[in-house]
Formats: structure tokens, C-alpha cells, sequence
């Protein structure tokens, strides 16, 4: 009442003093009191991604903590640590799930791999990774080849740069089913949604990217190797972002965009 009272306008020593209630025990009732328990649970949850509550739970009471799993369990879905169960019988490549729409920067990342040639014919493989709300791109991995390694180090030195995104939409290549890249997505808690098979057009954002992409770089520039190649890409991705105006933004730059978010 006395909260409802103050955001009606009502200060709140006038509300305490109207419903009898003194203001010290108004305010020792708004105290978080589960707040060192659940610093605990997120320490514990970061530092072993894969423990559920119970487990968390054995822990807490080994540090001292008198609580008991109901408890716990109900804090960690508070802060959204629950995980998904895996069924019996589930067959990955029949599920999919339709990506949020992005509401903020750092919310939805959608990746892919292009690839192309060097002039001495040998394969050429970028991995891009697109900020959906804002359409930034940051800057790619390009190597001859991708490992689930790879793409799992290249995958976390972006979220230790930018920040970890929310969810990541992507096809269900090696480089990400490998137990490397498994490792990352589970350490900072990030859903994946893997798009079906054939079906690239549920991956739009960076796809359409890679369209402007080949059409505006790889179509136009032949690249000696693959250090000429790293070296015009970047060029080209600078000017993307900070230069070039995009018709879904209004045509402002996506790091207008992503860096005013």
C-alpha cells in the first residue's frame, strides 16, 4: 500500500504516517534478502554452466548457506538459469524454433559462412556475425579453413569485446555442433536457434548481409591472399559500418545504431 501510495505521488513518511506503519519497518521489508544467495547461485551457475539447482544447491550448503532446493530452485529460474531437458527419442534436424525479433543491441546475433577463392585458387572461408537490431557487423574470422576451435575462440573474443548476446541464430554446420563452440554458447548462456536444413531464408539478416556482401566485395576485388584478403574485408566492414547508410535504419550507419543502444 505504502508503495502504491508513493507512486500515486504520496511521499512516503505522509504514507507511513496514514497507515500506521513506521518507516523503518517499510523500509527493512523492501530489502532484497535473498541478495548474497543469489550473488552465490549466479558464481556457482558461471563458474560450472553445466550444474543444475541441485547441484547448486550441494554446493551452497558445503559453503555454509542453510537452504534447502525448493528454495534455490526458485531463485534460479528468477535469474532465468534454468535449462532446457533433453528428451528421449528427440531428433534435433525435425525442431525449430522462430528467432525473437530484436528489441535492443546484443540481443540476437545471426551467423554464417561465405566463402570464396583466392587468386591461387585456394578456398576462402569468412564466418560473419551480425547484430540484428542495429545490422552491425563485426569484424569476420577468415581463414582457409573453420574448425568447431576456431569458431568457438573467434565466438568468444567477441562476447568478451562486445558483451554475450541473448540468442544467436544459425545453421547447423560442424564448425557449430562441435563440442568447442557447445562449450562457449553453454558457458555464457546463450540460446541457440538452429535453422532447418535448405532453409537459409530463416536466416535473413545475415544473408541478406552476404548478399550486399558478395554483390559490393567479393564479386568486385580479387584477392592475391589470404592476407590481401583479410586486409580488404576489414576495410570494407569499417565502411559498412560506420559509413555506408542502411535503408532499414533509415539510412543511418549500423554503428549509429548499435553503439547509440
Amino acid at each position: 500500500m505504502v508503495k502504491e501510495l508513493n507512486d500515486m505521488g504520496v511521499p512516503i513518511i505522509v504514507a507511513c504516517k496514514r497507515l500506521g506503519i513506521n518507516r523503518s519497518t517499510y523500509y527493512y521489508c523492501h530489502k532484497d534478502k535473498d541478495k548474497d544467495l543469489k550473488e552465490a547461485i549466479l558464481e556457482i551457475a558461471f563458474r560450472h554452466p553445466t550444474f543444475g539447482y541441485r547441484r547448486i544447491t550441494a554446493i551452497l550448503r558445503n559453503q555454509g548457506f542453510r537452504v534447502n532446493h525448493k528454495r534455490v530452485y526458485r531463485l534460479y529460474r528468477e535469474l532465468n538459469l534454468q535449462k532446457s531437458v533433453k528428451r528421449k527419442g528427440y531428433r534435433r534436424k525435425n525442431f525449430y524454433k522462430e528467432p525473437p525479433i530484436a528489441k535492443y543491441p546484443n540481443h540476437v546475433w545471426s551467423l554464417d559462412i561465405i566463402e570464396d577463392r583466392t587468386e591461387d585458387g585456394r578456398k576462402l572461408r569468412i564466418l560473419n556475425v551480425i547484430d540484428t537490431y542495429s545490422r552491425y557487423a563485426f569484424v569476420p574470422f577468415i581463414d582457409n579453413s573453420i574448425t568447431g576451435k576456431k569458431a568457438a575462440f573467434y565466438f568468444e573474443n567477441l562476447i568478451v569485446k562486445y558483451g554475450a548476446p541473448k540468442v544467436i541464430v544459425r545453421d547447423d554446420g560442424s564448425e557449430f555442433r562441435s563440442k568447442e563452440f557447445g562449450k562457449v554458447v553453454r558457458k555464457y548462456r546463450v540460446e541457440e536457434i538452429v535453422i532447418p536444413p535448405g532453409k537459409p531464408f530463416k536466416n535473413g539478416y545475415v544473408e541478406s548481409f552476404h548478399s550486399r556482401f558478395r554483390e559490393e566485395l567479393l564479386s568486385a576485388e580479387v584477392f592475391e591472399s589470404l592476407e590481401d584478403a583479410r586486409r580488404k574485408i576489414v576495410k570494407w566492414i569499417e565502411w559498412y559500418n560506420f559509413e555506408r547508410p542502411h535503408s532499414s535504419l533509415n539510412y543511418v550507419s549500423p554503428s549509429e545504431v548499435f553503439y547509440a543502444g
